[in-house]
């Protein structure tokens, strides 16, 4: 668990202000968690050496107005990394129905 309150021998934070990590953190985000995990990925290379290399992004938030898109919004403002090295290029957003109880059936929670 990263400590935000830990300052330099300048005074400053040691994890910036605007770092991705504390952008993302749910300290910073009213307690709001989410599961997330990023896949890297590397297809070689075009005829003229143009890398096709990404990072596939997935997260499971229990809603995405409140879980995701208030995070987005603050990393797609203030974030270096993100403004500086991540260029977005398509998104989805899908319904994961709960597991299955004994006897039970997929998605049988949705029509409760």
């Amino acid at each position: 668990m990263p400590d935000f309150a830990i300052k330099g021998r300048d005074g400053e934070p040691l994890i910036p202000i605007d770092s991705h990590v504390r952008l993302a953190h749910a300290d910073q985000n009213n307690g709001v968690k989410m599961l997330r995990r990023g896949y890297n990925y590397a297809d070689g290379s075009d005829g003229l050496g143009h890398l096709d290399a990404g990072l596939f992004f997935i997260a499971f938030v229990k809603d995405p107005r409140t879980h995701y898109v208030p995070m987005q919004m603050t990393m797609a403002k203030s974030d270096k990394l993100a403004l500086e090295y991540l260029k977005h290029t398509g998104s989805g957003l899908f319904a994961v129905p709960p597991g299955i109880k004994a006897g039970g059936f997929i998605g049988e929670g949705l029509f409760a």
